[in-house]
């Protein structure tokens, strides 16, 4: 049942329930990229340092890896729909909180609710694609990727030129601003209604699933542990550049080349995102994830061994194959997997993966300050993604997840 849904379908896609999808995932980092544009602004109302202004976009992220579970556990007891409208307002309401909590601690308290928030409904998007699209289930987990990808350039690019303003300068009320959309966008998730497709998917729209329990991943579940590894590759490729690109391209002389090379790197991923929307059938295959790991890992050995304009391009093949990588790996629970499994799968992969990704950053980061080189922050990562390759698996096409 599942290999015929993954299928590309003869019926025409549906079109409303996809926008509703990138909608949501436009929604997925929003809140959480808003923040470092105003970070120094909020550093001066929190009196915060170098390390609590970084906390600021790692706490939500980390919430997200470990929320993933009671996350999942949320969705199989309360359903898809009032997952992802219920983790949508938590994220607005402690995104929000941010600007009007009165202490520093009470700061981090909602910027990990607001991760908690996101965990949910991120942890839903791929039941949700697999119950809303079930004929175009893959082009469904590419659009809400798209989305999201468009949402973390939105966060990131449009918070100083445009919401800021809009906001008279005031960073709180530009919290507030991000809000509104996002809140419109709940709202229309709860009214929305799902055509009744003939296809079975194992699962409704908006009715809790049998068991809450069988939504919680298994520690042995082997398949979890598999595309959780690979999924982990992926986000700490992306991730390491991301962090230590300053530091690296200081190091070398090569600060003036910054801005630019780190814009460019962060668009890499609404191109990889446009990629993989035109070509679905990508998804459940070995040979396009073992592809682009391969290309990630090439990319990212050119990154620590070449200087000037060939680092460069070494970086955004990272960006590039790195995010294609996640998204044929974000996007495989629904179309391998079939009801509360798809829950089951996705929660499991995102704790690894995130997990996995979180611990490897820091500690390059502590391999960089022993050592005095700044390259030396991307070792673990690439010796991981070397690793990594053993979890690609035996099949030309994944398997039936149950």
């Amino acid at each position: 049942m599942c290999r015929d849904i993954a299928k590309p379908s003869a019926a025409l896609p549906p079109y409303g329930m996809l926008a509703v999808l990138w909608l949501v995932g436009w929604t997925l980092r929003v809140p959480i990229l808003s923040a470092p544009p105003l970070a120094t602004r909020m550093a001066n109302s929190f009196d915060l340092g170098a390390a609590g202004i970084g906390a600021l976009t790692m706490l939500p992220v980390i919430a997200v890896a470990f929320g993933a579970v009671p996350a999942a556990w949320i969705i199989g007891r309360f359903g898809v729909r009032a997952a992802i409208v219920g983790g949508l307002v938590v994220m607005v309401v402690a995104s929000v909180a941010r600007g009007q909590v009165p202490s520093t601690a009470l700061l981090w308290g909602v910027s990990v609710v607001m991760g908690l928030g996101v965990a949910v409904f991120q942890t839903a998007l791929p039941a949700a694609t697999r119950i809303w699209t079930p004929t175009h289930t893959a082009l469904g987990s590419a659009v809400y990727l798209n989305g999201m990808m468009l949402g973390e350039l939105s966060g990131a690019g449009l918070t100083l030129p445009v919401v800021l303003p809009l906001a008279g300068g005031d960073w709180r009320f530009a919290l507030v601003l991000w809000a509104a959309p996002i809140l419109l966008i709940a709202l229309l998730v709860l009214l929305v209604r799902v055509p009744k497709l003939s296809v079975h998917v194992g699962g409704s729209d908006d009715a809790p699933f049998l068991s809450a329990r069988s939504s919680l991943p298994r520690a042995n579940d082997g398949r979890v542990w598999q595309y959780g590894l690979l999924l982990g590759s992926s986000v700490v490729a992306f991730f390491v550049v991301n962090a230590y690109m300053g530091a690296i391209l200081q190091a070398r002389g090569e600060a003036d080349a910054l801005t630019g090379v780190l814009f460019a790197y962060n668009v890499m991923p609404l191109f990889a995102s446009f990629a993989v929307v035109l070509v679905p059938k990508w998804i459940g295959f070995r040979q396009p994830v073992a592809v682009s790991a391969l290309i990630a890992a090439i990319g990212l050995a050119g990154f620590i061994v070449f200087e000037g304009w060939v680092s460069w391009l070494s970086a955004l093949a990272v960006g590039f194959a790195a995010t294609i990588e996640l998204i044929l790996l974000v996007s495989l629970p629904p179309v391998i997997a079939s009801g509360i499994a798809v829950t089951r799968l996705s929660a499991g992969m995102t704790l690894i993966g995130f997990g996995v990704a979180f611990v490897l950053s820091l500690l390059g980061g502590l391999l960089a300050d022993r050592s005095g080189s700044a390259e030396t922050a991307l070792m673990p990562a690439l010796c991981f993604m070397l690793l990594a390759f053993a979890a690609l698996g035996r099949f030309a096409r994944y398997p039936a997840y149950k």
